[in-house]
């Protein structure tokens, strides 16, 4: 790692935050390959469908979930008191570790390791999430800030359709392998290949940070993580923090929901599994170009109303969707609509989050705020089963229940919005801090 310590932030292209969004986007490539892989194992058909059972895909979902949802807040206490590139390097080390055990446990065909290795990752990249994104306030000027949000975002979701193409490649030979429930000859290290390269690539990248100091060198380490949440919590309901927390959540709430959708979509529309993948890949990439284009054109006056804007755009695009006919030219148009919009919503909350929070408690309050994500992503699942396994809705419909809920945020974020006129201003000053 270089010597240069970073005392003030700079421009956006520097070294820095190249780095960073280098290893972001080989740490996401890596956990999507590992996570694919088990899911296309443990669907219907493959080798470990008798192992996971019916509905597996599911286990495995809230198995990767639960160490975001217990270590996030920790990690981010771990964030403020340690520097976060000394940090960045420690976790990218662990994971050389835990892609050789990953690697071995593909290459024997054990379920039960490999799923140990994807709850590893999971691990590391619950402490890695509050580092990452409490890191870009110290490397960019915050002029810059949401437009590194909107890079990192894009990078992001090009970096999950990547590691899906890559674990779709690997596991048709891997499980094509299989005799007698062991996989065979040199495909059996085909998914540990795959994941090994952007491991070390991830590692590579992390080098090339400049040193960052602790920016609260003297926090308690609490080892409750609920301690943390709680006691963050507390203090960021003094503040608008909370109210922005809330509505950043919101949006992975929504996101979970229209990704168990989706894969019903082969029968609804009448198409083939790979088509419907190709839906979720024009999603992601919409996401990510609506994240750069609203990151651009964000200001700290325009900021508090894109995201009412990006409510209204989601939530019209998602009954549209749940009114369209099954058709799939019209469900990708759409699809690709709220993908765009849906940077206009999460760009600015995002932005919000990193300058409202204190330099000394960024980390913890990033970090909160990643494990309820994953909180409400799994209340989106459970949403999902209600509507779908209790009441028998229609998928397709379940948009329409989805869009409501994204115009009640419109609404609910204009009015609190017009409540808080100083709300961009204030942002703003904590930002150049």
């Amino acid at each position: 790692m270089s010597a240069e310590t970073v005392t003030k932030p700079r421009g956006l292209w520097n070294r820095g935050f190249v780095s960073l969004l280098l290893t972001q986007f080989f740490e996401a490539a890596s956990d999507n390959i590992v996570k694919d892989t088990i899911v296309f194992a443990a669907a219907v058909g493959g080798p470990w469908e008798s192992i996971f059972g019916e509905g597996g895909s599911g286990l495995i979902a809230i198995l990767f979930s639960a160490p975001f949802i217990l270590l996030s807040a920790f990690g981010g206490r771990i964030a403020d008191r340690y520097s976060k590139s000394r940090i960045t390097i420690l976790l990218k080390t662990l994971s050389l570790a835990v892609c050789a055990l990953c690697a071995f446990e593909f290459a024997r065909g054990s379920a039960y390791g490999a799923v140990s290795g994807l709850v590893a990752f999971a691990i590391v990249s619950s402490f890695f999430g509050p580092v990452k994104y409490g890191m870009i306030a110290e490397l960019v000027e915050p002029r810059h800030l949401a437009r590194a949000n909107g890079i990192v975002n894009m990078a992001t979701n090009v970096a999950v359709i990547v590691g899906g193409i890559v674990a779709g490649i690997a596991v048709t030979r891997w499980k094509a392998s299989f005799v007698d429930g062991v996989p065979t000859g040199s495909a059996a290290w085909d998914p540990g290949i795959a994941m090994a390269i952007a491991v070390v690539l991830g590692f590579a990248t992390c080098l090339t940070l400049p040193r960052l100091r602790p920016q609260n060198p003297t926090l308690p380490v609490d080892l409750n993580p609920f301690s943390t949440y709680i006691a963050t919590l507390r203090d960021m309901s003094r503040s608008p923090l909370l109210a922005v927390c809330g509505a950043w959540t919101f949006f992975y709430f929504v996101a979970s929901v229209v990704l168990l959708i989706l894969p019903d979509y082969s029968s609804f529309l009448g198409i083939r599994d790979e088509e419907t993948a190709w839906l979720k890949a024009a999603l992601g990439v919409a996401i990510g170009i609506g994240c750069v284009v609203a990151a651009y054109l964000d200001t700290p006056a325009r900021r508090v109303w894109f995201v009412p804007l990006g409510a209204s755009g989601l939530g019209l695009s998602f009954v549209l969707l749940g009114l369209a006919p099954n058709n799939f030219s019209i469900t990708l148009a759409l699809l690709v609509l709220t993908g765009l919009v849906a940077g206009f919503y999460i760009i600015p909350l995002q932005s919000m989050l990193q300058t409202l929070a204190p330099d000394d408690s960024r980390g913890r309050v990033l970090g909160t705020a990643n494990g309820l994500s994953f909180v409400t992503g799994l209340l989106g699942g459970v949403l999902f089963f209600a509507l779908r396994g209790v009441l028998h809705m229609p998928s397709n419909r379940v948009f329409l229940v989805v869009g409501a809920a994204c115009l009640v945020m419109a609404t609910v974020a204009f009015a609190w919005l017009r409540r808080q006129p100083r709300l961009a201003q204030t942002s703003d000053r904590n930002a150049v801090r």
